[in-house]
């Protein structure tokens, strides 16, 4: 990038870049914090919800605060160059957006949760957004791929559990690809979906080669289908 094309885009994207680092500084410690309160709101015992992150109450590495603002701001200036109608609003909420898929990876990476604090704002503020004309679906539209996804992943999920004797995804799981139907419709939460299952799959397999996974730790899905739906989302 040219100097005069760096300085253009300091000047016209400023607030962006400020919105993604203000809200990515706090991605990191909410990660820890929801999912304490969930968890002890539960009685659940803290440290039987450990995923590859090794749960909440594991020190949280210093690099996560660096690369999670940087990747944050970035998912910031590239919501704004891509969502320009309305001039402020669409940047706004597909920031949001982004940082919220963000901070539900980081959630379930530690602990293998995705919080109903999180995935039901995220599904309301699709059909909302949908009605409002955000979106490329109708609000009815949106309502119904969401039900969709729901019940196709939950039969599913059934048929495997009548099977296998375990369901093969969790109900945070589900609702998260439903959320994100109202965001997208059934096609392209399938696609999604798809590349998550291999990304998973590649990601575990590689982890448990080069970084070893504790004998109580689960490994989540919900972190590669955030990672999947915001390149989707770019």
């Amino acid at each position: 990038m040219s100097p005069d094309r760096l300085l253009h885009t300091l000047r016209t994207d400023w607030p962006w870049w400020l919105a993604g680092e203000l809200t990515g500084w706090w991605l990191v410690p909410l990660a820890r914090v929801i999912p304490r309160a969930v968890l002890q709101r539960a009685q659940a015992p803290l440290h039987e919800w450990q995923g590859p992150g090794g749960g909440v109450e594991r020190p949280v590495p210093m690099a996560r605060y660096i690369w999670v603002l940087v990747v944050n701001t970035g998912l910031w200036i590239d919501a704004a160059r891509v969502a320009s109608h309305p001039a402020w609003a669409a940047p706004l909420l597909w920031g949001i957006v982004a940082s919220s898929l963000l901070l539900l990876a980081l959630i379930d990476w530690d602990t293998t949760l995705l919080p109903d604090w999180i995935v039901l704002p995220l599904g309301v503020a699709g059909l909302v957004s949908s009605h409002a004309g955000f979106t490329p679906q109708s609000l009815l539209a949106s309502a119904s791929s969401a039900a969709v996804v729901l019940g196709l992943f939950g039969g599913l999920a059934w048929v495997f559990q009548r099977i296998k004797g375990n369901a093969g995804v969790g109900g945070g799981d589900l609702k998260l690809l439903a959320a994100l139907a109202t965001w997208w419709g059934v096609v392209d939460v399938l696609y999604v979906t798809m590349l998550a299952s291999v990304a998973t799959v590649v990601w575990y397999l590689a982890w448990r080669r080069f970084k070893g996974l504790d004998s109580d730790a689960e490994w989540p899905f919900g972190p590669a289908i955030a990672a999947v739906a915001l390149l989707w989302l770019l």
